[in-house]
């Protein structure tokens, strides 16, 4: 078992990736559409800054922060607090996300200073990576139905570089340079 921290390390993110011109970074915003889970400490965080967020959202978003999440709790340990809440959905997508598939609490972020992912909840910023009963993995939600989330087994890179970004906020920079080792480890062992 790989294993880095508190997470064990599914393979998946050593052997597969993405081709050649496809990566999250040209994302659609279509795994939005359905709302996105939470910690309730995201959620409290989100509420600190409703005010400043409001300012951020196009009409096709509520203003109304008590229509933004969904207030019943899930029981989920991948989540922090062992709980998870969701974002609601309005006009066929997540109450944050404006008319051009932006997230108004990222941008929010990094019109305020405060950085683009100071306060957004933890598995927006990770996806299309998840922790998944403790294991650092890819999220297939989206997996053959959008170009920006769909692996390849003939891969350009593989996830753990090209989702370096994702991976650093997750573990650490110490611990992803551990992971890189972890994956050259493991793909001299495969050849």
């Amino acid at each position: 078992m790989l294993k880095i921290g508190k997470y064990e390390i599914d393979t998946v993110l050593f052997e597969k990736g993405f081709g050649n011109n496809c990566t999250p970074y040209d994302c659609d915003s279509t795994c939005c559409a359905s709302g996105v889970f939470l910690d309730p400490a995201d959620m409290e965080r989100v509420l600190l800054h409703k005010n400043e967020i409001k300012n951020f959202m196009d009409e096709t978003q509520t203003k109304d922060e008590s229509l933004w999440f969904d207030v019943k709790k899930e029981i989920d340990n991948d989540f922090p607090s062992g709980f998870a809440n969701s974002t609601n959905v309005v006009n066929n997508k997540c109450a944050f996300l404006n008319r051009e598939g932006k997230c108004s609490i990222q941008i929010y972020g990094k019109e305020s200073g405060l950085g683009s992912w100071a306060i957004k909840p933890f598995f927006c910023i990770a996806f299309p990576i998840t922790v998944d009963g403790g294991a650092l993995t890819f999220d297939d939600y989206r997996q053959d139905k959008t170009k920006c989330c769909t692996i390849v087994q003939e891969k350009n890179q593989s996830l753990v570089k090209s989702c370096k970004d994702e991976l650093v906020f997750i573990l650490g920079e110490n611990d992803y340079s551990k992971l890189l080792e972890m994956e050259a480890q493991y793909t001299k062992n495969k050849l």
